[in-house]
């Protein structure tokens, strides 16, 4: 992930308010808390998330709407730099 895209999704997170409410719980227990708050808070970033998606798949914004945002995100973290980069920005 390119500093550019580190700076969408930073504000991406920012925007949406995602928090770790508990940082001793285990990784998947963390995971599962920010995907429901992903999921329960995407709205507050509709644009936002839409040019984040079309620039990681070298898609237009528009194509990016139709992009199924949980597969989106599971796609993601499976990168290594942006599960870490996620995990250290919502702290």
């Amino acid at each position: 992930m390119n500093i550019k895209q580190s700076m969408k999704l930073s504000a991406i997170i920012d925007k949406m308010g995602l928090k770790i409410t508990n940082p001793k719980a285990s990784q998947e227990e963390v995971g599962a808390e920010l995907m429901v708050q992903i999921v329960s808070k995407a709205y507050k970033a509709e644009k936002e998330i839409y040019n984040f998606i079309a620039e990681i798949k070298n898609i237009t914004p528009k194509e990016a709407e139709k992009v199924d945002l949980i597969e989106f995100i599971k796609e993601m973290n499976e990168v290594s730099d942006i599960k870490s980069f996620f995990t250290s920005a919502v702290k």
